[in-house]
């Protein structure tokens, strides 16, 4: 009798725990979708008509200003960083750069290093589409001259090699740093959707995730809260919310420090509170 007083009190323990999980799981993806700023208050109303070149919609003003403003990324440099990434994804793909790596990206064309990029300590450097590895004494070990043309991503589960993985990274970087001077390009095309939303047509000149992209905005703040796309380099069948959950401030500019990348329902649909396919955390970040 008592060993089956005790069953029951364990099975309705775990059920207990099972129906805590499950709540949390589905008042997190109500919240999350319904409730944060990235969803509160945006407009029903639908424009498809992109801004004339050389001028902000109000959404991207907002943005910029936000993030420092036109002079500051005019005069800007480079971004200098310290991060650690994780996630499923590079567990699935087989490989990832160490915690603590240090990724400079050039602020008006695609261009990053990540040092180092393996546990040997070489160096990765993003060029375009062309990526290399060297020594840290500069000796070229690995070199790829079109990225693009050799991915590795016929499954998300279909392992990478140490070009791939710095290909996917330093454009990944490159695009999540420069993004307040990517609202001034002439060679991105911005619809804004709705207040608060952005639309990019990259085109096909630049390293990025996927060629259409879009981007909520906090409707006080200015401040990015989500971007989704297709992370081509991985899977072309994926779509994603690059969710950020925290924002820094270096030298008064405020930069992203905390995103999570999560799967959807649909495209620019619902987005899955688990699991994690990318974790970014931003220990340092200066712009030069």
């Amino acid at each position: 009798m008592r060993r089956r007083t005790t069953l029951v009190r364990v099975v309705a323990a775990v059920l207990v725990v099972l129906l805590a999980l499950l709540m949390s799981y589905a008042l997190w993806t109500v919240y999350e979708n319904t409730l944060t700023p990235a969803t509160l208050g945006q407009s029903s109303t639908i424009s498809t008509r992109p801004s004339p070149s050389g001028e902000l919609s109000p959404t991207a003003a907002r943005a910029l200003n936000a993030y420092g403003g036109e002079a500051v990324w005019k005069a800007a440099t480079t971004v200098e960083s310290t991060v650690t990434v994780g996630g499923l994804l590079f567990q699935l793909k087989g490989i990832n750069i160490p915690a603590h790596a240090r990724i400079t990206v050039v602020a008006h064309t695609p261009h990053t290093v990540i040092d180092p990029v393996d546990e040997a300590g070489d160096i990765g450097v993003l060029d375009g589409f062309s990526v290399t590895i060297e020594s840290r004494d500069g000796r070229i070990l690995e070199q790829r001259a079109d990225a693009r043309q050799h991915l590795q991503n016929a499954s998300i589960s279909t392992r990478w090699d140490r070009l791939n993985l710095l290909y996917f990274l330093g454009y990944a970087f490159w695009g999540y740093y420069t993004f307040p001077y990517q609202l001034m390009r002439s060679d991105i095309e911005w619809t804004e959707l709705s207040d608060g939303v952005l639309q990019a047509d990259y085109g096909t000149q630049l390293p990025v995730h996927s060629r259409i992209q879009r981007f909520w905005f906090d409707m006080k703040t200015g401040l990015l809260r989500r971007n989704d796309y297709t992370p081509v380099a991985a899977d072309p069948n994926a779509r994603v919310a690059n969710v950020v959950f925290e924002h820094g401030v270096s030298n008064g500019i405020s930069y992203t420090s905390k995103r999570r990348v999560k799967t959807t329902i649909g495209q620019y649909g619902w987005v899955l509170p688990f699991p994690d396919f990318i974790t970014i955390d931003v220990e340092s970040w200066r712009l030069g």
